[in-house]
């Protein structure tokens, strides 16, 4: 906190960009932390913000912070994402680099306690995010076939993991089972020609703050040019509702969100091949999931490791068997 201050006190082009009065002191007060990002708040001119400072860099990039400002420049005309407002990926940045995006109010998506409402709300953050047009010249990663680029990073994971000295071999039969399985259904799928939207690839629940009259989608810190149903798979997947809560959709529920999703698109894009590859996008979803935790045996093996309290908790039951089984029925059956 007090190199946060400090930060917030010396860097005339940061207070320049709020537009603070000359002498006025900037206090920031802690918004929550990832694996990836501190996040504070702070207050300038009446205004609220966020200053996030990255601590570990995302795959397919070396500068997290342009890449993730540029991002919120593109989704800028949703109108429901954070704006830009300042960027440092100087040498002088805090930790790896240093964005200050505006402040969105709302509540986090709390599946555990559910309003009515929510959902809604969530589907059509998603849909009105995904409705944006990709400008010419977007910098954002535009994989090939996101699909399989997701398939290789979740095998470049298990790799590390196989060659180090925390493989169990528990572990690695649930992995090695998914892993055919994923591979069988990338092979069965074409691969699309609609791929063309932004996606957030990490549609978490806390990623959505729900309000009155709107909301808003926020933490960019991966998104990719791809299709969409890489997100919704994402958000309804047991993978990643268990992680902040107890909550897991049933199937019905996963069908009828979907139509919700559609819906809440009403026509600003066609559907495509979504049909044809949400069910594989399930699967690699949850094989992200495993491999993740595959790795992170070994990551946070390391003394001086970032990890979140949440990751302490969760770790140990995302790799136990009774939740294999339960990913095993709901994703790759």
């Amino acid at each position: 906190m007090s190199e946060v201050g400090a930060y917030l006190r010396d860097n005339a082009a940061l207070r320049a960009a709020v537009g603070v009065a000359p002498g006025e002191v900037l206090e920031a007060c802690p918004l929550g932390s990832g694996e990836h990002n501190l996040n504070y708040q702070f207050e300038a001119g009446g205004r609220k913000f966020v200053l996030r400072v990255n601590v570990a860099p995302q795959p397919f990039h070396e500068n997290q912070v342009a890449y993730e400002f540029a991002a919120l420049q593109a989704l800028a005309p949703s109108g429901c994402t954070p704006l830009p407002v300042y960027l440092d990926d100087s040498p002088a940045a805090l930790g790896k680099g240093v964005i200050v995006e505006s402040f969105c109010e709302g509540r986090a998506l709390d599946f555990d306690n559910l309003q009515p409402g929510d959902l809604d709300c969530a589907v059509r953050l998603m849909a009105d995010v995904h409705a944006v047009p990709v400008a010419a010249g977007c910098p954002l990663h535009r994989p090939v076939d996101s699909l399989r680029g997701l398939f290789e990073e979740c095998l470049a994971r298990f790799e590390i993991y196989r060659a180090s000295a925390f493989e169990d071999a528990r572990i690695t039969k649930w992995a090695e089972r998914f892993i055919k399985a994923a591979e069988r259904a990338l092979a069965a799928s074409r691969q699309p020609a609609d791929g063309n939207r932004i996606v957030n690839t990490e549609t978490l629940p806390s990623h959505f703050l729900i309000a009155e009259g709107g909301g808003a989608f926020v933490d960019w810190e991966r998104p990719i040019i791809g299709e969409v149903a890489q997100d919704v798979a994402y958000f309804v997947s047991p993978t990643t509702t268990f992680w902040d809560s107890d909550f897991l959709f049933p199937s019905s529920q996963v069908d009828a969100l979907v139509e919700d999703y559609w819906r809440a698109v009403d026509g600003r894009f066609e559907r495509g091949s979504f049909d044809d590859r949400f069910r594989a996008w399930r699967m690699m979803t949850a094989l992200r999931s495993t491999t993740w935790c595959c790795r992170a045996l070994v990551d946070y093996s390391r003394p001086d490791a970032h990890k979140t309290q949440r990751t302490i908790e969760k770790l140990p039951i995302y790799l136990s068997d009774d939740f294999m089984n339960l990913v095993a029925d709901e994703c790759f059956a």
